[in-house]
């Protein structure tokens, strides 16, 4: 173990020209006061796996052969050194430096310091896909010239490869976390002894039931377990070890330290002995922020909120046992504060027992509908809020357009006609230019100026959701004096209630443009970019209605990393700019708490990890549970809008352990078919059609209509249903298949119906 003393930490700080620079700018009309100038922080957070910037040798890894490697700079060298000693270490150091590059230089020395007739395995594990391909992408190139072999699993291809053979047969191995995890538990994987080295991309996410952790919880149940097999040098890499809900430095010391103790670290490695070089290659954006104005009168806000009310009033008459759920004191339309309060009503609504069945189906089926358009009133209402009006309306025609193209009831025809009396003059309202957004007028200014002052700026613009990426990249397509402007999109892989996300190859098709074609200069994204995404070098980053906790704040910045690259918050809200400022506090006292723990001598750093770990196990191990017992008593499935009968948990079966399917002649008469409108493959399956409840006027989605190998079967979600338990009526809703504890039964081929 090496002396804390040698732990360095990295500050660095903007010269005097920036300095200067940045106060130019913050004299821009409608930045707040003399609060908002360059703000002094040392550390970024999210580690990207860079391509570029590896080294300090111009030709990228995809150019590197046994004659040309890469020649690593003196300050990676110094990162690597604790690891290369075979020290557990936390790697902590700004994004652009090359820790990837890092992360090699430890691993090939690991690998050639066993001597004849013995071998190195290690695996290195990154949190999301995109990075997994990357970082698969990374390690291939370089190792493949040393005669290693590597190869990567991931959710995405788990289903396909033979993970104790994968293991077993190559040196180094890329996983998304979860497959080790499954695979320990499953006991396919005896224990992480298999390796001789771990290593944790952003490993600052080592806590609570993060994969990462549940990694861990296995290798300190063997280290403190009596186990003869020998542990894996642990390595983490980060940007930022983060301070957790710490309000005082103490607390942020603790933080840290329980950190470092997850990961059975001993040393946090940082760029002490060479930060004029780091400083040469980290280029730190300058921050400013904008406080723009909201609109002065806004009466789309006025007429939609009035059609809440109205739809408000027809909910709570519905039943008056579900009516208190509707009293409500001081809400706002058009929050997500709202939005979560209404999400929590109408899981209340759908199960909601009565002894009439029928009654009970016609005030779930009609609270499901009131709720679902409070919904998109209320998605109406934030997208007017921060775009254009029109792209509000635009999305409420659209909801409205399939409304009447499902069911399409009584209720349904009722809240479209209010609707629709209203439509004219929401459309008149909608283009008036007197209701412009005045947000949208500052995001606009900020463009023109930065690309006035340099053509070949590249822009990143992080907004809160996909409508929103959809809006702001009309609302630029449409404006000809942003014609300069050729934006891309960028969005999460995951499913909402609105949309799927999108596919890792239009992710990658996305990023590739905007790497390497000049055009494609400005990427409109959620928070999907700052997931560790390796994203070209860009100078310019928007926060637009953008913010989060410190680790957000600095995750985002840090995406700006060309050189002279400026941040800009825009927002109308003051408690967001306070917010802001707390967050920079926060990541001071990071680096000050970081500062001190260097001062303790290793004896006192190596006992308090010690201790914390032996305290740690101890609360896991009287924390454990035996697992329920699988219930195996016969349940019914509700649709969850109509609450009439789907199906039996008897005839529910599972394939390939994570999808569910339903046997038997009886289910095929209670749901309706049509096709996909976007059909595809995935895994062994083949998406056909979307099956829909049966019952008229109802048409809830239960699910798709699949290829299985050659079969035809029905594959349902869970949280399209309510439970019922058939001795005692009582009803409950599963957002996911694995909360249901249920003794599922194995798919078999001769149960289909013919």
């Amino acid at each position: 173990m090496s002396r804390m003393s040698d732990i360095g930490i990295f500050a660095w700080k903007p010269s005097g020209t920036e300095q200067n620079r940045g106060a130019k700018i913050v004299q821009i009309k409608d930045v707040e006061d003399d609060r908002m100038d360059t703000s002094n922080i040392e550390f970024f957070y999210q580690e990207v796996p860079e391509d570029q910037n590896l080294s300090q040798t111009p030709c990228p890894p995809s150019e590197m052969t046994q004659h040309n490697p890469l020649k690593p700079r003196e300050y990676q060298l110094e990162l690597a050194l604790p690891a290369q000693q075979g020290k557990n270490t936390i790697i902590c150091a700004p994004t652009g430096c090359g820790k990837t590059f890092v992360s090699l230089l430890i691993c090939e020395h690991h690998l050639k310091k066993f001597p004849q007739g013995q071998k190195g395995k290690v695996v290195f594990f990154a949190n999301h896909v995109p990075v997994y391909e990357q970082q698969k992408s990374v390690f291939s190139r370089y190792f493949e010239r040393l005669g290693y072999r590597v190869a990567g699993i991931s959710g995405a291809t788990a289903e396909n490869i033979p993970v104790q053979q994968t293991i077993e047969n190559n040196d180094i191995i890329i996983l998304t976390p979860q497959i080790l995890v499954n695979n320990l538990k499953y006991g396919t994987i005896p224990s992480v002894s298999v390796f001789t080295m771990m290593i944790f991309d952003e490993c600052h996410n080592t806590n609570k039931h993060h994969p990462y952790n549940v990694i861990m919880f296995n290798y300190l149940d063997q280290k403190f377990g009596g186990s003869s097999e020998p542990l894996p040098q642990v390595i983490g890499l980060t940007a930022s070890v983060g301070v957790g809900d710490a309000t005082t430095t103490d607390e942020a010391m603790a933080y840290i330290c329980r950190l470092c103790a997850a990961l059975d670290a001993t040393v946090i490695a940082t760029v002490r002995e060479n930060l004029k070089e780091l400083e040469r290659v980290v280029h730190k954006p300058q921050k400013f922020f904008r406080k723009v104005e909201s609109r002065t009168s806004n009466k789309f806000k006025l007429i939609i909120s009035q059609l809440m009310k109205e739809t408000e009033f027809l909910a709570k008459n519905i039943s008056e046992e579900l009516g208190n759920l509707f009293e409500i004191q001081n809400r706002e339309f058009g929050t997500q504060k709202y939005e979560q309060w209404i999400v929590d009503v109408h899981k209340k609504c759908s199960v909601f027992r009565m002894e009439d069945k029928e009654e009970e189906s016609r005030i779930c089926t009609a609270l499901f509908l009131y709720t679902s358009h409070l919904r998109k009133y209320n998605d109406a209402l934030i997208i007017s809020e921060d775009a254009q009006m029109k792209d509000a309306l635009n999305y409420l025609k659209d909801f409205f357009k399939n409304v009447r193209a499902a069911g399409f009831d009584e209720i349904e025809q009722d809240l479209s006609w209010r609707f629709e009396e209203k439509l004219k003059e929401l459309e008149s309202i909608s283009t008036d230019p007197s209701n412009k957004n005045p947000k949208l007028r500052d995001l606009y200014l900020i463009l023109q100026e930065e690309y006035h002052l340099n053509p070949e700026t590249k822009t990143i613009l992080f907004v809160k959701t996909r409508a929103l990426v959809d809006a702001l990249k009309k609302w630029i397509e449409e404006n000809s004096a942003l014609s300069f402007l050729k934006p891309g999109i960028l969005t999460g892989r995951g499913k909402t209630s609105q949309a799927t996300g999108m596919t890792l190859p239009a992710q990658k098709c996305v990023l590739d443009a905007f790497r390497n074609n000049g055009d494609s200069n400005i990427l409109i994204a959620t928070s999907v970019a700052d997931e560790g995404i390796d994203i070209a070098q860009c100078n310019l980053v928007i926060l637009y209605e953008y913010v989060g906790n410190v680790i957000k704040m600095i995750q985002t910045r840090g995406r700006g990393r060309a050189r002279d690259s400026k941040c800009f918050l825009l927002t109308s809200y003051a408690d967001v700019i306070e917010k802001e400022h707390m967050n920079i506090y926060k990541e001071k006292m990071m680096n000050e708490s970081i500062s001190r723990l260097q001062k303790w001598d290793e004896a006192k750093f190596e006992k308090t990890v010690h201790d914390i770990q032996i305290e740690e196990k101890s609360i896991r191990d009287s924390q454990q549970k035996p697992k329920p017992a699988p219930d195996k008593k016969n349940k019914k499935l509700l649709c969850g809008k109509c609450k009439v009968l789907a199906c039996y948990t008897d005839d529910i079966r599972v394939i390939e352990e994570s999808h569910y399917t339903v046997v038997g002649c009886a289910f095929k008469e209670r749901f309706v078919s049509k096709p996909h409108p976007k059909p595809k493959k995935f895994g062994g399956f083949e998406k056909k059609a979307k099956i829909l409840c049966a019952r008229h006027n109802c048409g809830h989605d239960w699910g798709i209509h699949v290829k299985y190998k050659t079969l035809e079967i029905p594959v349902i979600k869970i949280e399209s249903f309510v439970v019922e338990d058939i001795a005692t009526g009582d009803q409950t809703r599963y957002s996911k298949w694995k909360d249901f504890h249920f003794e599922w039964i194995q798919f078999a081929a001769t149960e289909t119906p013919k």
